[in-house]
């Protein structure tokens, strides 16, 4: 399934339905060696997570980009197991915000809704939502062959 993507503003919304149960998908973003697998564009290589994943702890991530080393830094301040992640976020030059994550049962499947406020303009929009459509095509195509 694609992801859908809505973009008003400076807020960022996109919707994906994962073929997994709510806690394996949940998994992929509460720990470290699995968020390595699939987060990053399709040209991310060397994805590196360092996280304390409790409300209140903290994250970096590195990867480099067509040579180029990008980093995310980002505070939890919300975590409800197996319900939603929320975070305070810094992007570098892509800017800052809130990013919230909501899991929903939906079958035998997941839906992922991901919310992020406060990127900087319609462009920085659009280049987000093509990194984070490509890591979830990573983390489809990582479910379809039961790599997680």
């Amino acid at each position: 399934m694609n992801s859908e993507v809505q973009i008003n503003g400076n807020r960022l919304r996109i919707t994906r339905v994962f073929q997994a149960p709510r806690p394996m998908v949940f998994a992929c973003w509460a720990q470290a060696e699995k968020l390595e697998q699939w987060s990053g564009c399709k040209d991310a290589t060397g994805c590196h997570v360092e996280m304390d994943f409790r409300v209140g702890g903290s994250f970096t991530q590195k990867m480099k980009i067509k040579g180029s080393e990008f980093t995310i830094k980002g505070t939890y301040e919300e975590i409800v197991e197996p319900e939603k992640i929320a975070y305070q976020v810094d992007l570098g030059q892509g800017g800052a915000g809130r990013i919230l994550f909501e899991f929903f049962e939906q079958g035998k499947g997941t839906k992922v809704v991901l919310t992020q406020d406060g990127l900087p303009n319609e462009m920085i929009c659009k280049v987000v939502s093509q990194g984070t459509t490509e890591s979830f095509d990573k983390l489809e195509q990582m479910f379809a062959l039961q790599t997680v």
